[in-house]
């Protein structure tokens, strides 16, 4: 298998431990702010618990007995204490916050940073809009993980244990009863957490098929309106979306029952707490006070186990959009670099040797060819549909990589060379360029962002792109829209060229990148660069019988190798593949010759 060819997944599948632990981390890059929020949080749930030692004294002495003086000391601790937790909320909340959108940033960033780093077969074995859920949805499904899970982790768990020590220091025997309760909440958790968890994971791939689907849909819209399908394209939008809420609503379901189930136990633990304390009351062997205090402790503890219930729904759905998250983060890039750097002044020798690509085992694309560019020649390639030029224009930039064989830059074999070197060494314009919204000069100097404004005017006026900079309100400085929207194919293309020329390569590749533009168009574009073509080599791809005949040199593919070297009219006399590949651009001019006159011809040519 080729580096180009693994699938998009983690070496193994990490454990949701593991992945909790890993969202921590991710926190632990800000650590005085996750100091301060712990330090607010722990502040937040001694304040409570010590209110409630208030309400005990309160009840014991002012309540009771009268004391004036007391009743003003417990207004003024409850005052600071107030105020402090006050102080610890507003805190806590926030700085939470700051903590989650940081980690939610990094994380978007890490995903992005990978997402640009692996190679180009390997993102487009998923659809754009899945992409684009890892990113958004899945990172942004994380949005709460600080501020509500670890928040309830920490804040409330500190609140559970300072209240069942204090219910042991008051009433040990009430307080055993409500240990009962633990165990039976930790089995419920665990048991019904790893079906939400799972239903969690299906509902983001979901929401992943529907982004997909968007995204296709929008990129399609003209023919879906060309052909008149959007009742269709409706139809299948809507059924998608209709499993989405299916399975969205599984997981809430079970999360609904956890919840239900947690409130059911713990209610009737409280009701039994009451009940036993109660009698204990009666009996005189414990005040009302004590007993007051004990139910407002069980009710922090109650309380957390119920809340437990929603923070392991929430946790569990982190974890599945975690994971999605951390498959593209550890994803290996599939672009090797290379450690060998292009020398200053490349000749631009091109030497394809023994070279052999497929992208099935049963169908070669590229099969054993053989071929030598020399430095500063212009060539022309053509071949029939899917024979194997733009396949060429992507292993010479390293895109896919050969099976067998290799290419040689100088001599160098291109797969040693540093990634940054070769692609700056050769430059591919594609028959659909694309453009990024933004000023034109931007999309000019696309790559190459410290080109001088003179080197610019020089490439638009080569690329034939004065009458749209004339055209458009602001020139070279005039937005334009996403994906080119407000441009023709042929301007599309004509600043592509323009981009390659401020790019200044060794090696250019034209890879259809004229075919938009008619023959006269096309012939003044090659005639402004004419000059500048001269001193790299070109090797210019087309379809068009005119656009090859520009060139001295000609090659043509068949099965995946050379079958014609030569001149147009030495091809014509000689190679019956390049005839076929354009008669029906040559008929007209009465060519081919009769096969009779045609072997004759190329007796001829060989005397």
């Amino acid at each position: 298998m080729s580096l180009e060819e693994r699938p998009l997944t983690a070496p193994a599948s990490p454990s949701a431990t593991h992945i909790f632990l890993r969202l921590v981390r991710e926190c632990m890059h800000s650590p005085l702010r996750l100091t301060v929020a712990m330090v607010s949080l722990v502040t937040m749930a001694l304040a409570q618990l010590y209110l409630t030692w208030l309400v005990k004294l309160w009840t014991e002495g002012p309540v009771l007995h009268g004391d004036r003086v007391m009743l003003d000391w417990i207004l003024t601790r409850g005052t600071l204490v107030t105020a402090g937790m006050v102080a610890a909320v507003f805190l806590s909340r926030y700085v939470l916050n700051s903590i989650n959108q940081r980690m939610v940033e990094q994380l978007r960033n890490a995903v992005h940073a990978r997402l640009l780093a692996a190679g180009v077969g390997t993102v487009r074995r998923l659809p754009n809009g899945e992409w684009l859920s890892r990113v958004f949805n899945d990172a942004g499904a994380l949005s709460g993980f600080v501020r509500d899970i670890l928040k309830r982790l920490v804040g409330e768990g500190v609140v559970f244990v300072g209240a069942l020590v204090m219910m042991f220091y008051l009433q040990w025997r009430l307080a055993l009863i409500g240990c009962v309760l633990v165990p039976l909440v930790g089995i419920l958790l665990s048991r019904i957490g790893d079906v939400i968890r799972s239903r969690g994971a299906a509902s983001q791939q979901r929401v992943g098929e529907l982004n997909a689907t968007l995204s296709e849909q929008l990129r399609g819209l003209t023919t879906i309106k060309g052909f008149q399908t959007e009742t269709r394209e409706h139809a299948r939008f809507a059924r998608q979306n209709a499993r989405y809420r299916r399975e969205v609503m599984r997981s809430e379901w079970w999360t609904a029952m956890l919840m239900t189930t947690v409130w059911l136990v713990t209610g009737i633990g409280l009701l039994a707490i009451i009940w036993y304390g109660t009698r204990q009351v009666f009996s005189g062997t414990s005040t009302p006070g004590q007993l007051l205090a004990f139910v407002i402790y069980a009710v922090q503890t109650v309380e957390p186990l119920r809340r437990l219930s929603e923070v392991q729904a929430m946790l569990q759905r982190a974890i599945a959009a975690a994971a999605r998250v951390y498959e593209v983060i550890d994803t290996p890039s599939a672009e090797p670099e290379g450690a060998v750097r292009l020398p200053e002044g490349a000749r631009g020798e091109l030497r394809f040797d023994e070279l052999s690509f497929r992208y099935r085992t049963d169908e070669p694309v590229i099969d054993n060819l053989a071929l030598c560019i020399a430095p500063c020649e212009t060539v022309a390639l053509v071949a029939a549909s899917g024979g194997g030029k733009s396949t060429l224009a992507s292993l010479l930039v390293r895109f896919i990589v050969p099976q067998r064989g290799g290419i040689y830059l100088d001599g160098i074999d291109i797969r040693t060379l540093r990634l940054a070197d070769l692609r700056r060494a050769v430059c591919v314009v594609e028959q659909d360029p694309f453009i990024f919204s933004g000023p034109l000069i931007e999309n000019i100097r696309y790559g190459s962002p410290n080109a001088s404004r003179s080197t610019i005017d020089l490439a638009v006026a080569r690329a034939g792109l004065d009458a749209l900079v004339r055209t458009l309100p602001g020139g070279l400085d005039a937005s334009l829209q996403e994906a080119g929207g407000n441009l023709s194919g042929g301007q599309k293309q004509r600043i592509a060229l323009a981009r390659a020329v401020v790019r200044d390569p060794t090696v250019l590749v034209l890879d259809e990148a004229t075919s938009a533009l008619d023959s006269d168009a096309e012939g003044q574009i090659f005639a402004g660069l004419e000059q500048w073509l001269r001193r790299r080599t070109v090797l210019v791809m087309a379809h068009r019988l005119a656009t090859v005949s520009r060139f001295e040199r000609v090659i043509v593919l068949q099965g995946g190798h050379v079958v014609g070297d030569g001149s147009v009219a030495h091809l014509l006399r000689s190679c019956p593949a390049f005839c076929e590949l354009f008669a029906g651009q040559l008929t007209p001019l009465g060519w081919p010759p009769p096969a009779g006159q045609r072997e004759q011809s190329a007796e001829k040519s060989c005397s």
